[in-house]
């Protein structure tokens, strides 16, 4: 029985009323979603034209803003350790799609990363693949160097480069979120910072997801250098819990758009990282390459 069906069946009004009750409750569930969503970082669908303020008030969150962030870079630091513990397997994916709607060419490289017995972290390519690209020179793009971008950009030690601004509160998933917009307090020659959302998990404090880009002087100094540089800018990263207790990145993607002759080529990157595991150090093969560069200095 559905609920119009029992709605009528109790009411005990006339056969009229009881219709006049089931069309309001049709009328009242074909509301646009547009407008039972307040969300100020919901993108409005198309054709709504709304009044957005400059500034989104958000209700303050049940503990202060300064508390959220300080523990989330804590854990941070904690998390960032950990990883250093565990080895893992990476697929870095980069896809064309042109503007043609033909399947386009595609790179991909697998890795494994794991832990050497000198304490560092190696990894070695189990597999390479490369399609050829239709409309771009697949040479021009270098899948590892676009994969490389901190996965930890927010521990406490970066925290004094920052600004953070509280955004309101957002479901993701099955998790319940704080969004704070984090910028540079100004940008620095050599040393890239984060400029974008970051968004944290309620309950355990954490890091769970973060969208933007990572600046620096040197970026817009050179920028007409006639350097190649990576196409990727914006990085949507998500966040995983692996063993119970640690919040660590494992998918992220980015999304860049190049002029071709034929029109404007889409190229999309996506960076997978499963089965996180620690592992017991092992001798370094001669041709292995640490995994990741140092930590960048403190103090730039």
């Amino acid at each position: 029985m559905n609920d119009r069906s029992r709605n009528a069946r109790s009411c005990g009004f006339s056969r009229l009323a009881c219709a006049w009750i089931s069309l309001a409750a049709a009328l009242a569930f074909a509301l646009p979603a547009a407008a039972q969503n307040a969300d100020p970082l919901t993108p409005t669908p198309p054709h709504a034209v709304h009044r957005i303020p400059t500034e989104a008030h958000a209700d303050a969150p049940p503990i202060p803003p300064q508390k959220i962030i300080e523990s989330f870079a804590v854990n941070e630091d904690e998390y960032m350790r950990a990883h250093q513990l565990y080895g893992f397997k990476r697929s870095v994916r980069v896809q064309e799609i042109p503007p043609s709607g033909e399947k386009g060419g595609e790179i991909r490289e697998d890795t494994e990363v794991y832990l050497a017995d000198n304490g560092r972290r190696y990894e070695r390519t189990t597999n390479t693949s490369s399609q050829h690209f239709l409309d771009l020179k697949s040479e021009a793009v270098d899948a590892r160097s676009a994969a490389q971008v901190p996965l930890f950009p927010l521990v406490s030690s970066q925290m004094k480069y920052y600004d953070f601004i509280y955004k309101g509160t957002q479901p993701l998933d099955e998790l319940h979120t704080y969004i704070f917009l984090v910028k540079p307090k100004r940008l620095l020659p050599n040393y890239k910072l984060f400029s974008g959302l970051v968004y944290i998990d309620d309950r355990d404090l954490a890091v769970v997801k973060i969208y933007g880009q990572w600046t620096s002087q040197k970026d817009e100094d050179d920028a007409d250098s006639g350097a190649p540089a990576s196409p990727f800018t914006m990085y949507e990263i998500y966040y995983e819990n692996v063993d119970g207790k640690y919040w660590f990145p494992t998918y992220y993607r980015s999304d860049a758009y190049l002029k071709t002759k034929s029109g404007e080529d889409q190229l999309r990157l996506i960076v997978k990282m499963t089965d996180f595991k620690v592992v017991a150090p092992v001798a370094v093969p001669a041709a292995d390459a640490p995994s990741t560069p140092p930590p960048p200095p403190t103090k730039p």
